[in-house]
């Protein structure tokens, strides 16, 4: 046995040896909580990896996989009278067209994609530069007026003097229609994205986290940070190839937090079955939250065919049994998982020759009014479109995609425009989308009936050389304009005795390309009925009518006893520099003239009275605006 001296001379060792590591542990701890991030977002270059297949729209005009499109290949017609949101601020001119090649933003290119999270200059990033992660970024300084005409206060909406800062009127009615933003904004994504192999042969597993950060609403300084920073599009996605090449395949998308990229539809402006509230764009009325989902695929070189759903929690009615013990009904209002199911397919038969359709049911709740409390909402309905291209791809909506940072694949998001002095090319399509609201029947007490709401597009776009043309015409019912309320009157049909008049306008928009002084100079412009809402009656035995003028979901003008509604003249002529790939100046001068805005001013003759009159209709605006996207 040891002696008790050798023992307390072991355990006084050991006391010791603890004591210092405490001692270093203390130490390095704090180190390694500092030098974790640091680590974390190191610009290091990874060892080789093993390649991950990767996957393509189908055919010439492939249909790619659209994990977060709508329909097919990621919906959306040709950009049409604007440029795209890769242009920056609005010129008038036609935007360019998306390419096709898959239903992804793409990131940088040339590097192995098992490296760390990084930031990169927009396709061009530095030596080492890890695909794990990237950023994209918008910032945009702008200085002008909208309506320098007019005196602040004269007008509705109102227009400060000369100053700093993006405005909505600087946004025309034919900007953009194939983009939920108008180019001008301060934003950033940020985007970890992974990608590899499986351990199942022909299995590629990928997942990307997206936020989206809006600078000018942290600017704001109203404390709502839900709407300055929010999920933008994250995902986990599983490939499997079922043929010979990358082009077709199997895929299962799974949206954890929001589905608001997978929609119905191909032209932005038209698309439905979104989840975007904030903006008025989300088919589930009460939306709760966000709506995640799921979506399937398969691709194959000549077609497409995908399927999915997404679910979100609405508050609605429910008639419970009084909790007194007693036999009593209670209606109370609860939030209740709701869900939307989309499907879709397409087909190439010819090279530049295809058809896409799709369709939907979405639950909206249950209704709260009085005689049919606690009856179901929803609407249903479908999507058709057919392209005709040539040296073009099938256009495609930017917000309908998701993001990737795929090195075997282009960076498509804020692309510049290229243009080629012998190239040639042309897209025409044409889209109808036709939904069924189930509603409250106005006209019968307790009754409930279906109500249509029709939208029509047809845009086509040219490009010769250095020159871009673009014309568009729009068809849109005022039920179709409202239909994420749903309906004029919420969650009811119009009544029979009342008239509506649909949207109806068509723009026109060019530009060209001076490559030497890397000059860009634009024209556009178009006429706009908007939808109305009219309700006819007789005043002291004379017939009367009053005149709704309803512009989109929210912006609405009563117009003044037995008026009609007037066309809306729209024009801008632009100028844009790039200085650089990233760096660009843009100027603009633009006219609106719009006889459907009214004031309420005092009745002079009755003293105490008001009376609706016309507004001057006529706004002059010019701006210039600096803007960077890396």
């Amino acid at each position: 046995m040891r002696s008790s001296r050798h023992l307390r001379k072991d355990h006084s060792s050991r006391l010791a040896r603890l004591s210092w590591l405490s001692w270093l542990s203390w130490l390095v701890g704090p180190a390694a909580l500092v030098m974790l991030p640091a680590s974390a977002f190191a610009q290091v270059q990874p060892g080789p990896a093993p390649s991950a297949p990767t996957t393509q729209l189908p055919g010439a005009a492939p249909g790619p996989s659209n994990p977060s499109g709508s329909g097919p290949i990621n919906a959306g017609p040709a950009s049409g009278t604007t440029p795209s949101a890769d242009q920056g601020v609005p010129t008038g001119a036609p935007s360019a067209v998306g390419s096709p090649s898959d239903n992804v933003v793409q990131g940088v290119t040339g590097v192995d994609n098992t490296g760390t999270a990084g930031a990169r200059a927009a396709g061009t990033p530095p030596p080492g530069t890890g695909t794990g992660g990237f950023m994209d970024t918008r910032l945009t300084w702008t200085f002008g007026d909208d309506d320098f005409l007019h005196k602040t206060g004269e007008l509705i909406p109102l227009s400060p003097t000369f100053g700093v800062g993006e405005r909505p009127q600087y946004r025309l009615f034919f900007d953009n229609l194939n983009s939920r933003f108008s180019g001008r904004e301060n934003i950033t994504h940020l985007v970890m994205y992974k990608k590899l192999p499986s351990f199942i042969p022909k299995l590629t597993t990928e997942a990307a986290l997206v936020m989206r950060f809006d600078l000018a609403q942290l600017a704001a300084n109203t404390g709502n940070l839900n709407s300055a920073i929010y999920d933008s599009g994250s995902y986990l996605r599983l490939f499997y190839q079922t043929g010979e090449t990358e082009k077709e395949g199997l895929s299962a998308v799974f949206f954890p937090l929001d589905t608001d990229r997978f929609r119905l539809g191909y032209l932005y402006d038209l698309s439905w079955g979104g989840t975007a509230a904030s903006i008025n764009q989300s088919i589930f009325p009460r939306l709760q939250g966000a709506a995640p989902g799921m979506k399937i695929q398969y691709d194959n070189r000549r077609f497409y065919v995908f399927g999915g759903f997404k679910t979100a929690t609405i508050v609605q009615p429910q008639q419970v049994l009084s909790p007194g013990g007693e036999n009593d009904v209670e209606t109370v209002r609860v939030g209740e998982t709701n869900y939307g199911f989309l499907a879709g397919a397409g087909v190439d038969p010819l090279d530049n020759l295809r058809f896409d359709i799709g369709g939907g049911y979405f639950q909206q709740g249950k209704f709260d009014l009085e005689d049919v409390r606690g009856k179901n909402a929803y609407t249903y309905g479908g999507s058709g479109r057919a392209v005709f291209h040539q040296g073009m791809p099938v256009p495609q909506s930017v917000d309908f995609l998701l993001y990737r940072n795929d090195p075997n694949k282009p960076l498509i998001l804020f692309k510049p425009e290229k243009y080629e002095p012998d190239q040639l090319g042309f897209s025409i399509s044409a889209e109808l989308d036709w939904l069924q609201q189930h509603l409250k029947d106005f006209d019968v007490a307790g009754a409930t009936k279906d109500q249509a709401a029709r939208g029509l597009a047809v845009q086509g776009v040219v490009k010769a050389g250095y020159l871009r043309f673009s014309a568009t015409g729009i068809m849109r019912e005022l039920n179709f304009v409202v239909r994420n309320v749903p309906g004029f009157i919420p969650f009811a049909t119009l009544p029979t005795s009342a008239k509506t008049d649909p949207e109806l306008f068509g723009s026109i928009a060019a530009d060209y390309h001076f490559p030497s002084a890397h000059l860009t100079p634009g024209i556009g412009g178009g006429v706009q009925l908007p939808a109305t809402f009219r309700s006819e009656f007789t005043d002291g035995g004379v017939p009367a009518q009053r005149v709704i003028v309803v512009r989109q979901q929210g912006d609405e003008s009563i117009l003044p006893y037995n008026k009609d509604r007037s066309a809306i003249l729209q024009a801008r002529v632009a100028v844009r520099w790039d200085i650089s790939e990233m760096f660009a100046v843009v100027g603009w001068v633009q006219l609106i003239r719009d006889n459907n805005g009214t004031l309420v001013v005092r009745d002079p003759a009755e003293g105490t009275a008001s009376l609706r009159v016309f507004q001057s209709p006529n706004r002059v605006g010019a701006s210039v605006a600096v803007q960077a996207r890396f």
